[in-house]
């Protein structure tokens, strides 16, 4: 079952992480609906896209609040494509601790200690929609 890190704050705007990541990721937007009635469809689309090409691929799925997510995969080419980083959930979430949060968001480690994974997707969500958090990690 998916999973979300909830970050309190990111320094960058979620578009330009986006930019950041299209050299090792192949984005695509997905729109989520009213009360989150699709997040099925939205798994399935991250589970069909971690099994496509080159063995199995990191895939997460950006959420700044609204109802824009953004799901990234990690393309056939990427200097991180290897066997040690195969989609498992533990290999993404390690993925996006080493080299989103510190290296791209430029998170301190007293910063990432605030971060908060939930397994209740839709709570995770609206805690995002309300202001909670700015950024969710869907993984």
């Amino acid at each position: 079952m998916p999973k979300v890190l909830l970050v309190k704050k990111a320094a960058l705007h979620p578009l330009s992480l986006l930019d950041r990541l299209t050299r090792n990721f192949v984005q695509e937007d997905y729109i989520l609906s009213h009360g989150f009635a699709n997040l099925d469809i939205l798994f399935n689309r991250m589970a069909t896209l971690s099994q496509q090409g080159r063995g199995q691929k990191i895939v997460f799925t950006i959420y700044p609040g609204g109802d824009c997510s953004f799901i990234n995969t990690m393309k056939d080419n990427s200097a991180f494509m290897d066997s040690s980083t195969a989609g498992s959930p533990d290999q993404t979430i390690t993925f996006i601790q080493e080299n989103i949060l510190g290296v791209l968001l430029g998170l301190t480690q007293e910063e990432q200690q605030e971060i908060v994974s939930m397994e209740d997707v839709p709570a995770a969500l609206k805690a995002l929609d309300d202001g909670e958090y700015a950024l969710g990690f869907i993984y």
